[in-house]
This record gives structure tokens, C-alpha cells and sequence, in this order.
């Protein structure tokens, strides 16, 4: 039996995985034994609404840091240094 204070990471590994597996093979059988009314026919591919979730997510991040690299100000933005500052 692992000692779980010291190795958490492998089971924790193990248990998303488990339950990465046991999530598609549910989305595989509701997909197969429920009736869709769906209004484009790409929504009826296996896993789209996941791979939608992963690429907009994807996309935002994205988007995020591009907007950072316009946003960001210096540290000193609001109070700037004055000459001969003692923290400095």
C-alpha cells in the first residue's frame, strides 16, 4: 500500500484517468441511446461539445495574453520614483 502523504500524485493521476475514461465511454452510450434534436449537423459528431469547450477555452487564454502585452504598466505606473529615493 503507497503511502499517500508521500506520493499523492500518482493517485490522483490514476483517479483522472479513471474517471476520464469512465466519462467518454457515458458520453459514448448517452450519445448512442438518447434522442438528439440538434440544429446543425457538426453538433452530432461524437465529443463535439467537448472539443468546443477545449478550444474556446483555449481561444481565451489566448486572447488574454494578448491583451496583456497591451495592458501591462511598469511597477512604478501610480507613484513614480523620485531621484534620490532611500529604498531604492
Amino acid at each position: 500500500m503507497p503511502d499517500l502523504r508521500k506520493y499523492p500524485r500518482k493517485l490522483f493521476w490514476r483517479l483522472y484517468f479513471i474517471c476520464l475514461a469512465a466519462s467518454l465511454l457515458l458520453d459514448f452510450f448517452w450519445l448512442y441511446t438518447h434522442m438528439f434534436h440538434y440544429h446543425f449537423d457538426f453538433q452530432y459528431l461524437p465529443q463535439f461539445f467537448a472539443l468546443f469547450g477545449l478550444f474556446g477555452c483555449m481561444l481565451l487564454i489566448l486572447i488574454a495574453k494578448g491583451m496583456g502585452v497591451f495592458i501591462v504598466k511598469d511597477e512604478d505606473y501610480y507613484q513614480p520614483k523620485e531621484q534620490g529615493d532611500p529604498l531604492d
